[in-house]
C-alpha cells in the first residue's frame, strides 16, 4: 500500500510539473517573436499586409533582414511588402530597381512599380534602371516616364512612342499628354479620334483620370488640350481639368474659374468654386473673392476668409475663425490643414477654439474624427500649446473618452520629439488604453524608458495594452528594440 501511494503521488508531481510548463506563461520576448512570426504567415484574409505596414511605419533600418527574407516569400503580397520595406529604409529611400530587374518576373515588376509610385519610393536612378528593360509594358512605360517628369528629370520622347498607340485608352491618353510636352501633337490627335469613338459615359471617365494625372504628374502642355475636349462637358471631367487649371496655371485657373463663377450661379458651384480658391496659393486676389457674394452664411464666411488671408493688414484670426464656426466639414478641414502654415499666434486659437468646441459633447461625432486629426496633429508640434491640450484630454475622461482615444491615437502615431514630450507629460493620468499609447510615442522617438516601461512594452506586445493589431506588433518590434533582442529575434524568425 505504502509503495502504491508514493507511486500515486509521484505521478502526481509530474503531472503538476507538466502542466506548470505547459501553460507557463509566455516571456515579453517569446511574445514579441511571436507577434512577428504571425506578420511573416501568409493569411487568405491580407491581414499580414496590414500588419507589416504598420512595421514600416516605423521606419527602421534594422528590420532590413525581416524585409529581405519576406522577398523571398511564395505569397505575392508578402513579396511586394518586403520590397516596398527595403526600399522606405534605404539610403535613397527607393526601390533597388537591379534587385527587382533580376527578378525577370515581369508581373511581380509590375505590381512594384505601381506600389512604389503610390508611396513615392521610384528615385531617377531606379526609374531610369526600368526603362532599360526591353520587355516593360506601355503602360509601365508611361508611368515610368510620367514620375521621371514630374521630378523634373530628362526624357526621351522615343520612350514613349508605343505606348501612343496602346489598345489601352488610358495609356494611350497619358502617353499623348507626355508626348506634347515635347512638341509632338500627332498622338494627341490620334487619341482624341480615338476617344470620339468611346461612349459618352466612358469618354467622361477617361478625361477625368487623364485631367487628374495631368494635375498629378505636372503635365502643363496638356492643359489647353484639356480644356478644348472638354469645353462642351459639365460634368465631372470639366471640374477635374478645372481642378488641374488652378493647379498647373494659376492665370489660366484664375480666368476659369472666374468665368464659371459668372456662368453659374448656383450654390453647389459657388461653395466648390470657393474652396478651390480658398485652396489654391496663387492665382486669386481678394477682389475675385467679392464675385463670390450672394448673402448664403457659408459663402459670405468663404469670401471673408479668402479676403483676409490676401490682405496682409486684416484680421485673419477671426475670419479663419468665423470660417470654422460655421461648422462646414470641407471648411473646417481646410482651415485646419491650412494651420501649419500659419504663424502659431493665429493657428493656436484655432486649433484650440476647434477642440474645445468638439469636447463639450459626450461623444466625437463622425463629421468631427477628420477635423480632431488635424487639430491635434497640429497641436502636438506646438510644444506651448501641450499644457492646454492636456488639460483638455483630462477633463475629458468622464464624458467623452472616444475624444481622449482618438488624441491618443494620435499621439500613438507620432514619432517626433513634440509628440514624446507631451506623452512624457500625460504618462500617469490616463486608463489602460491611454498609457500604452503614450508609451508607444515615447518608444517611436527613441525616448530612454525604465525597466519597468520596457517591461510594459512587452506586456502591450502581449495584448495587455488593450490596443488595436496595429499598435500591438509595433510593440512587439519596439520591445525587442529596448530589450537589446531584436538580433536574437531576427535570426530565429529568418532561419
Amino acid at each position: 500500500m505504502k509503495s502504491a501511494a508514493t507511486l500515486i503521488v509521484a505521478t502526481l508531481l509530474v503531472c503538476t510539473t507538466v502542466a506548470r510548463a505547459q501553460y507557463a506563461r509566455a516571456t515579453p520576448y517569446e511574445t514579441s517573436v511571436t507577434q512577428l512570426q504571425k506578420a511573416l504567415s501568409p493569411s487568405t484574409t491580407g491581414i499580414q499586409h496590414f500588419r507589416w505596414v504598420s512595421l514600416r511605419l516605423l521606419a527602421d533600418p534594422a528590420m532590413n533582414p525581416l524585409f529581405e527574407y519576406l522577398t523571398k516569400s511564395q505569397d505575392i503580397g508578402l513579396r511586394v511588402d518586403g520590397f516596398m520595406g527595403m526600399a522606405l529604409v534605404s539610403a535613397d529611400k527607393s526601390l533597388n530597381a537591379q534587385q527587382v530587374n533580376q527578378l525577370k518576373d515581369p508581373a511581380l515588376r509590375r505590381l512594384l512599380i505601381t506600389e512604389a509610385l503610390g508611396l513615392d519610393l521610384l528615385k531617377p536612378a531606379a526609374l531610369n534602371s526600368f526603362l532599360l528593360e526591353p520587355d516593360l509594358t506601355n503602360y509601365e512605360r508611361a508611368l515610368l516616364v510620367a514620375e521621371l517628369h514630374r521630378q523634373g528629370q530628362p526624357w526621351d520622347k522615343s520612350l514613349l512612342l508605343n505606348a501612343a498607340s496602346d489598345d489601352a485608352s488610358e495609356v494611350a491618353g497619358l502617353a499623348s499628354m507626355l508626348l506634347l510636352e515635347r512638341a509632338d501633337t500627332n498622338a494627341w490627335l490620334g487619341f482624341t479620334q480615338k476617344c470620339a469613338t468611346l461612349p459618352i459615359d466612358e469618354q467622361a471617365e477617361l478625361l477625368a483620370q487623364l485631367a487628374n494625372a495631368a494635375r498629378q504628374y505636372r503635365i502643363t502642355a496638356a492643359l489647353e488640350p484639356l480644356l478644348a475636349i472638354t469645353a462642351q462637358s459639365t460634368g465631372a471631367e470639366r471640374a477635374a481639368v478645372i481642378i488641374a487649371a488652378v493647379s498647373l496655371s494659376p492665370t489660366t485657373g484664375q480666368n476659369i474659374v472666374l468665368e464659371k463663377i459668372k456662368t453659374d450661379r448656383t450654390q453647389s458651384n459657388l461653395v466648390k468654386m470657393g474652396l478651390l480658391m480658398l485652396s489654391s496659393k496663387t492665382g486669386f486676389q481678394a477682389s475675385d473673392f467679392e464675385l463670390l457674394r450672394n448673402g448664403d452664411p457659408l459663402v459670405e464666411v468663404m469670401v471673408n476668409a479668402g479676403v483676409a488671408m490676401r490682405s496682409p493688414s486684416s484680421n485673419q484670426a477671426a475670419a479663419l475663425g468665423a470660417l470654422l464656426e460655421n461648422g462646414n466639414r470641407s471648411t473646417s478641414e481646410f482651415v485646419l490643414s491650412l494651420a501649419a502654415t500659419l504663424p502659431n499666434d493665429i493657428s493656436l486659437p484655432l486649433l484650440l477654439e476647434t477642440l474645445n468646441r468638439i469636447a463639450k459633447g459626450k461623444s466625437l461625432a463622425s463629421a468631427d474624427q477628420i477635423v480632431t486629426l488635424l487639430a491635434v496633429q497640429q497641436l502636438l508640434r506646438i510644444p506651448q500649446a501641450h499644457p492646454e491640450l492636456l488639460k483638455l484630454t483630462l477633463a475629458s475622461m468622464d464624458k467623452n473618452i472616444e475624444l481622449v482615444e482618438t488624441i491618443m491615437s494620435v499621439v500613438a502615431d507620432s514619432s517626433n520629439a513634440d509628440a514624446a514630450a507631451f506623452a512624457r507629460s500625460i504618462r500617469g493620468k490616463l486608463p489602460r488604453r491611454g498609457e500604452s499609447m503614450a508609451l508607444l510615442a515615447l518608444a517611436k522617438n527613441f525616448t530612454p524608458l525604465t525597466a519597468e516601461e520596457i517591461a510594459e512594452l512587452g506586456s502591450i506586445a502581449s495584448g495587455g495594452g488593450k490596443v488595436n493589431d496595429s499598435l500591438q506588433i509595433q510593440a512587439a518590434w519596439l520591445y525587442l528594440k529596448y530589450a537589446n533582442q531584436e538580433k536574437d529575434a531576427i535570426t530565429k524568425l529568418v532561419r
